[in-house]
């Protein structure tokens, strides 16, 4: 019998796969924003936190508490029914916002965000995934990730592209050796949502690029703004932690771990259960993230990505536009951590569709289960085979 050889793909065609799959996703992502662009420009009464954002300037402006009920007033005289939730210290660099009309502001807000998203994107796709097959998957999950994350976030009008910007050029500075810059940019985003300061503890989790002083200086310097803010205005002050204290957002708009603890609490202990009772909950689910976090840390040889998932499943609010943070960690783990066809292209199913309202939280746990178990595997010594018996 005369065995025949196997014809091999040609190595140009093996190329050519992932690049067309590249082009094909790129054309998706260009195709949803082209609609999302059309629905701003078409529709304004999209954008809403902007309002929100303007009538907390223009209230501020004239002196009034934007943190008051009934504070905010929108275009047309209409009060707006969203609390303003952001520290004061917010209100000066909000007043930007006052100096054009609002038709005006509403379009150069859109085109900055747009620009601030592009930039993101091109941040993600030249120094974290620069290899075809990558970027293709960057590309489709920006379009349909986690019920369409991005698109949220601009028909929402909110700045999560802009913190997104701050986070993942300070992690680019942190793989780079540079943890004071870090610090400063994690800072920076802070200043306007207090939770993303966590992420500072990276600083300390990491063993390889630990920096205890400048983890201080980034948490002394946001102590100290928010403290002089405190003490200036202690009315708005005591505002702003009424309102984000009121909040209780759940399901698809704010798909956390806190809203779904609280709506399993109640749907099974119907209120028979002790007071406080999603707080104690949530409290040791954050512990037991905490503690995962610190177990497979060190083993991590790619910085970021398991902490960012792990904020997301531990901050108390998490809304679903912010969950773009969460685009680099699962295309990370889709792409080098998961082996074989079927299992990618059911983790991209489950990050790509949106059956439930839980569906992001659902996701964001399959992702840090998974990259925790790649973790502990890769840090578990090769197996030594048994030595022959020899002669007795």
């Amino acid at each position: 019998m005369v065995l025949q050889d196997v014809p091999r793909p040609h190595p140009h065609r093996v190329a050519a796969a992932p690049r067309a799959l590249r082009w094909i996703a790129l054309l998706l992502l260009l195709g949803h924003g082209a609609r999302v662009s059309y629905l701003i420009a078409t529709n304004p009464a999209l954008q809403g936190d902007l309002r929100v954002y303007r009538a907390a300037a223009q209230a501020y402006a004239e002196g009034r508490n934007p943190y008051e009920p009934g504070a905010l007033i929108g275009p047309g005289g209409k009060t707006q029914q969203l609390p303003f939730v952001y520290p004061p210290v917010s209100l000066p660099l909000l007043r930007a916002l006052l100096i054009l009309d609002y038709r005006t502001t509403y379009f150069c807000f859109f085109v900055l965000k747009m620009a601030a998203l592009a930039g993101l994107i091109l941040l993600w796709r030249r120094w974290l995934f620069p290899d075809d097959a990558a970027g293709a998957c960057l590309y489709l999950l920006c379009a349909l990730a986690y019920g369409q994350t991005i698109k949220m976030d601009i028909r929402a009008g909110n700045i999560s592209v802009f913190e997104q910007l701050l986070i993942w050029t300070a992690v680019l500075a942190f793989v780079r050796g540079r943890p004071w810059l870090y610090a400063a940019l994690i800072a920076a985003a802070a200043l306007l949502k207090l939770t993303a300061a966590v992420l500072l503890l990276l600083l300390i989790v990491d063993r390889e690029r630990r920096n205890v002083g400048a983890l201080l200086a980034g948490l002394a310097g946001l102590a100290l703004v928010h403290g002089v803010s405190a003490l200036v205005r202690p009315d708005l002050f005591a505002g702003f932690l009424r309102n984000a204290a009121a909040l209780d957002e759940r399901g698809r708009t704010n798909p956390s771990t806190l809203a779904l603890i609280r709506d399993g609490v109640e749907r099974l202990a119907g209120g028979w259960g002790p007071a406080h009772l999603d707080e104690m909950v949530y409290g040791l689910v954050v512990l037991l993230i905490g503690l995962t976090i610190l177990s497979v840390a060190r083993r991590d040889r790619q910085p970021g990505y398991l902490e960012c998932v792990a904020y997301a499943l531990a901050a108390p609010r998490f809304k679903d536009y912010s969950y773009i943070l969460l685009i680099p960690p699962s295309v990370h783990v889709v792409v080098n951590v998961l082996r074989g066809a079927f299992p990618r292209v059911l983790a991209l199913l489950l990050l790509c569709t949106h059956f439930f309202a839980y569906q992001s939280w659902v996701a964001a746990l399959v992702l840090f289960t998974v990259y925790v178990a790649h973790l502990r595997r890769s840090g578990r010594p090769p197996r030594v085979p048994a030595a022959a018996p020899g002669p007795a």
